[in-house]
C-alpha cells in the first residue's frame, strides 16, 4: 500500500515538471519565432504572425472541441432513443413506492391466502407473453429506424 502511494506521488511530481518544462518550451519557442519574424520583418508583422499562430490553434481547438460535443448530443440522443425503446423491467415497478402500496391494499382486499395462486397465474402469464410476444421484432425495429435516421442526420450535416 506504500509502495503504491509513493508510486502515484513520484508519477504526479514527475507530471508537474513535465507540464512546467513543456510550458517553459513552448514560451522560449513563441518568444523565438516572435523574435525571428522581427529579425526578417517588421516587429508589427511580427505581432501579427505570433498573433495569427495563436488565433489558429485557437481555432484549431474550439473546432475539436464542437465535433466532440456534436458527437456526445449524438451518443447522449442514441443512448435515450435505445433506453425509451427499452421495455420496462420489473425492479422499475417494484422501485416506485406508490406501486407497492397498491399492491399491497390489493393484497389486503383479496386475502393473502387468494394472491398466491393468482401471483403464480400472472408470473406464468407474464413468462408466456416475453416468450412469445413480439417485443423482440418491435425493438430491432426501432434500432434499425434509429440507426437510419442518424446515418440520414450524418449525411445531411455532410451534405450541408
Amino acid at each position: 500500500m506504500l509502495e503504491q502511494i509513493q508510486g502515484i506521488v513520484r508519477a504526479t511530481i514527475c507530471g508537474a515538471i513535465a507540464a512546467a518544462a513543456g510550458t517553459v518550451a513552448f514560451l522560449f519557442a513563441v518568444v523565438a519565432a516572435f523574435l525571428w519574424f522581427e529579425r526578417h520583418y517588421d516587429a508589427i508583422v511580427a505581432c501579427f504572425a505570433v498573433g495569427g499562430m495563436f488565433l489558429l490553434v485557437a481555432v484549431v481547438a474550439l473546432s475539436v472541441l464542437a465535433i466532440a460535443r456534436r458527437r456526445a448530443a449524438q451518443r447522449k440522443a442514441r443512448e435515450e432513443a435505445e433506453a425509451a425503446n427499452a421495455p420496462n423491467t420489473i425492479s422499475s415497478w417494484l422501485a416506485d413506492p406508490a406501486m407497492m402500496l397498491t399492491a399491497v391494499q390489493i393484497a389486503r382486499t383479496i386475502g393473502f391466502g387468494k394472491i398466491i395462486p393468482l401471483a403464480l397465474a400472472g408470473l406464468a402469464a407474464f413468462g408466456a407473453a416475453s416468450v412469445f410476444g413480439g417485443r423482440d421484432k418491435s425493438r430491432a425495429a426501432a434500432k434499425r429506424a434509429a440507426r437510419e435516421k442518424s446515418a440520414q442526420e450524418e449525411q445531411a450535416r455532410r451534405v450541408a
